[in-house]
């Protein structure tokens, strides 16, 4: 099968979005043939909240706040657009970020946004098979009508090929901003882990990506929020099996990695893959699912204990 996905990869004519669900569904499959090991026990979630997202933003990868609205994007398949919608659903403003630009933008595989107080950045570094080499950041200026003023370039230190294969770690589907760094958290196909990658974000050469640390979170890491005031990291992903986790790390420490620690929970939720997370308070989050192909995007506000 793996062969068979590889050559679909190098189909030209094979619209991403299609290739990105068949990946999807394979996955979940031969993991669920292989996987040995136990379902671990943790503790769940509540959704207290769901709300109807409009078939626009269907593949919903990014989450921030934009005033008393939400801002979001699409991961492939769609233009360099932001979109603003408030907390009924309702689409209120779409951005397409080549409008007045003197850089040329493309959404090769937007995954995640974050944001501080005088720029958002979006993470184009989505890479399901390892083979792309035009891995990028794009930063966007809230102080200059929220046009692009900057791309950071990245790349992995120790990939070495760029054959399209299934199993892999030089993905990356989160984004955090702490202080003056970005932060990359990685999708590792292979290991379940997460790797951690520091950006800088004014850099105007390509960066290259050295793993900080890696944590062993058992999940596909899909996206990722900091609270300074809070000191909180929440990251979001699903397991071989399809499950979707929140997890927690409660004081986080960029200077400290190996003392940080983790609560993870399950999100009770079935037929859905959560992209994106944006935190209310230590105990309450919103968190976005794509459609998967099965009628409306959502977003759910998530409670835990």
């Amino acid at each position: 099968m793996w062969a068979v996905l590889i050559f679909i990869a190098n189909l030209r004519f094979i619209k991403l979005k299609l290739l990105k669900k068949i990946y999807f569904l394979a996955v979940l499959i031969l993991w669920s043939c292989s996987d040995k090991v136990s379902m671990q026990e943790f503790d769940s979630a509540e959704i207290i909240k769901t709300i109807v997202l409009p078939k626009k933003i269907n593949e919903t990868s990014g989450l921030e706040f934009y005033a008393k609205n939400f801002i979001t994007h699409n991961d492939s398949g769609d233009g360099p657009s932001l979109y603003i919608f408030n907390e009924n659903g309702d689409l209120i403003e779409t951005m397409d970020l080549n409008k007045d630009s003197s850089f040329e933008i493309e959404n090769n595989d937007w995954e995640d946004i974050a944001g501080d107080d005088k720029y958002l950045f979006v993470a184009d570094t989505g890479n399901n098979f390892g083979n792309r080499d035009n891995l990028n950041i794009i930063r966007i200026s809230k102080d200059d009508n929220y046009s692009v003023d900057g791309i950071m370039e990245v790349f992995y230190a120790d990939q070495e090929t760029f054959f399209p294969r299934p199993k892999h770690k030089y993905d990356a589907e989160a984004l955090i901003v702490i202080n003056e760094q970005l932060v990359l958290f990685s999708k590792d196909r292979e290991n379940l882990n997460t790797d951690l990658y520091l950006v800088d974000k004014f850099e105007k050469k390509p960066q290259k990506l050295t793993s900080g640390f890696t944590f062993n979170v058992n999940s596909l890491i899909t996206g990722g929020d900091y609270n300074n005031e809070l000191n909180l990291l929440a990251l979001v992903g699903y397991s071989s099996k399809g499950s979707q986790y929140l997890i927690l790390f409660e004081t986080f420490d960029l200077k400290n990695l190996e003392e940080n620690t983790f609560k993870k929970y399950k999100i009770p939720l079935e037929r859905a893959q959560i992209e994106s997370i944006k935190i209310i308070d230590k105990n309450t989050f919103w968190v976005t699912s794509e459609d998967e192909g099965i009628g409306n995007p959502f977003m759910y506000k998530l409670k835990v204990n």
